[in-house]
């Protein structure tokens, strides 16, 4: 009996010693995956068109809500048209139920307006972007997504002593990666490009190359 509580008194000293290691949370992902409820992150972004800082908050396990300002300095990703400018959005972010076996499907939305300065105009834009992403883990600590952006706007032009209106419809498809560093900071990168169409009305349109490519950092608050 003795050296049977002896061997019970080492198990128990040897499992209080031996360091646990958590695995990382699948959650709080804020590139093609959700927050997490109860859980809020800055993020920012640099690269083409411009930069962005931005807030986001998760208000459930399926929706996310916060705000994006950014400053452009690449327009609205037209390569053959670029122009300094300042946004502000809204941005809210649902997560699809759909059950899919092997990722997850996030639908966002970042409506706000703009403001451009190109030679001899202003432009104030009313813009509701749209972002559908299928994301999926590639280890416990790295996430990917595939997804198409849909940069939708309304600009009204100002400037040459004359006014006018245009509609913008990219469709810009890509993808992008988001790795946690450890469970408060993450670094993110995403690239997305395609076919940039500008409908000006009573005008000619007029179709461009499209490019958002972007690297940034993601820090989540103590919840």
């Amino acid at each position: 009996m003795r050296h049977t509580w002896i061997g019970v008194a080492m198990l128990v000293a040897l499992s209080v010693a031996r360091p646990t290691h958590a695995a990382p949370a699948v959650g709080s992902w804020t590139n093609g995956g959700m927050i997490g409820a109860g859980t809020g992150a800055f993020y920012g972004t640099a690269g083409f068109p411009g930069l962005n800082i931005g807030y986001l908050r998760g208000l459930s396990d399926t929706l996310d809500a916060g705000g994006r300002f950014s400053f452009q300095y690449g327009g609205e990703g037209s390569t053959s048209a670029p122009a300094l400018g300042l946004k502000l959005a809204g941005d809210l972010k649902l997560k699809l139920d759909l059950n899919l076996p092997y990722g997850t499907i996030t639908v966002r939305a970042l409506p706000g307006i703009g403001l451009y300065f190109p030679q001899g105009f202003s432009i104030f834009l009313l813009q509701v972007p749209v972002e559908a992403a299928l994301g999926f883990l590639v280890m416990p600590n790295l996430l990917a997504h595939v997804s198409l952006q849909v940069p939708f706007a309304v600009a009204f032009w100002s400037g040459l002593g004359v006014s006018f209106s245009s509609m913008q419809l990219p469709f810009l498809f890509g993808g992008g990666v988001e790795l946690k560093i450890d469970q408060a900071l993450s670094v993110t990168g995403q690239l997305h490009m395609g076919p940039y169409v500008g409908i000006f009305f009573g005008g000619p349109n007029a179709t461009s190359f499209g490019l958002d490519a972007q690297i940034g950092v993601t820090y989540r608050l103590p919840s």
